[in-house]
C-alpha cells in the first residue's frame, strides 16, 4: 500500500467517527438531555397599603375653629376632625325655620277655611306650595350648617396635615389625610406568566423590613390588566393576623412559589 493510500484510509476513518459519535447537544448528561426544572421560589418585592384612605378637603370657605388632630393620632368613625365658624349660616337657619312656622300657620288657617268652603281652591293650592318652599329652605340652610362640621367616615388614624386650626380655608382645600390603619393590603408586581398558577386564595409568607418578622398571608385578588410592556402584574394580598406594629408604607419580600404537582406512582 502505497504512502498516499494510507493518508486517504485514515482521514475517511476520522470522518466516520466523527459522524458515529454523539455530538455535544446529545451527549449524556448535557442541558438538553436534562427534563425542564420546576420553577424555584422567588422574592417579591412587597408594600403595605391602607385599603381605605382618604383625602380630607374643606367643604366650605372659611375659618376654621377645631382642628384638634395631630399627625399620627387616632379617631373614631364619627369623631369631629374639624370645625368651621359658622354664625351666619346657623343665623340663616333660624330664619328659614322662622318663615316656615309662619307658612304653616298660614296653611292651617286657610285648610280650615277650605274645608268650611270659604276659600278658593287656589288659595289653598297656593299656601301649600309655601310650605313646601320655605321646607326646602329649612333643608338648604340645614345643609349648609351641617357643612360646617368634618366627621370621620370611617375610624383611622390621621396621616397627613394640610392646614392648622384658626386658618381661613377654600372650599375644596385639603384639610387632613386619613387611612384605616386596621385593614392592611399587600401590593405585589410578579410575571404575568405567573397566572398560569396565581390565584386568590394562594398563600404566602411576607417579610416586613421594619418589623424584622415573617407573617403568613394569602392573594385575595388579581388587577384587571396585564402591562403589556414588562408583561407583569400587580396581585393584592392580605396578611393573616396584622400586628400593631404594622404600618402602610412599610415593606418587605413575599416568597411565592408555584404549587408542587404530584403524579400518582
Amino acid at each position: 500500500m502505497t504512502r498516499l493510500s494510507k493518508q486517504l484510509m485514515g482521514g475517511a476513518a476520522v470522518v466516520l467517527a466523527s459522524l458515529l459519535l454523539p455530538g455535544p447537544g446529545f451527549a449524556a448528561g448535557s442541558d438538553a438531555a436534562r427534563p425542564a426544572a420546576e420553577p424555584a421560589a422567588r422574592d417579591i418585592r412587597v408594600q403595605v397599603v391602607a385599603e381605605t384612605s382618604a383625602t380630607i378637603g374643606a367643604p366650605m370657605a372659611g375659618r376654621l375653629t377645631q382642628f384638634p388632630l395631630k399627625d399620627g393620632e387616632r379617631f373614631t368613625q364619627g369623631q369631629v376632625l374639624a370645625r368651621f365658624f359658622c354664625a351666619e349660616k346657623d343665623g340663616a337657619l333660624g330664619h328659614a325655620r322662622a318663615l316656615l312656622e309662619g307658612k304653616r300657620q298660614v296653611f292651617s288657617s286657610k285648610q280650615k277655611l277650605h274645608n268650611l268652603g270659604s276659600s278658593s281652591e287656589v288659595e289653598f293650592e297656593v299656601a301649600q306650595a309655601e310650605v313646601q318652599e320655605a321646607a326646602a329652605d329649612v333643608q338648604t340652610a340645614q345643609a349648609m350648617v351641617d357643612s360646617c362640621v368634618v366627621a370621620a367616615p370611617f375610624a383611622g388614624r390621621v396621616s397627613g396635615i394640610f392646614t392648622h386650626n384658626f386658618q381661613f380655608v377654600g372650599t375644596g382645600a385639603p384639610l387632613l389625610e386619613i387611612l384605616s390603619d386596621k385593614d392592611l393590603d399587600l401590593e405585589l408586581i410578579v410575571p404575568s406568566l405567573w397566572l398560569a398558577w396565581l390565584k386568590p386564595g394562594v398563600p404566602f409568607n411576607v417579610a416586613i423590613d421594619e418589623t424584622g418578622k415573617t407573617y403568613s398571608a394569602k392573594i385575595t385578588r388579581l388587577s384587571g390588566k396585564v402591562d403589556a410592556v414588562s408583561r407583569s402584574i400587580k396581585i393584592y394580598g392580605k396578611i393573616d393576623n396584622p400586628a400593631e406594629a404594622l404600618l402602610p408604607g412599610m415593606s418587605g419580600r413575599a416568597l411565592l412559589a408555584p404549587p408542587i404537582e404530584t403524579t400518582a406512582p
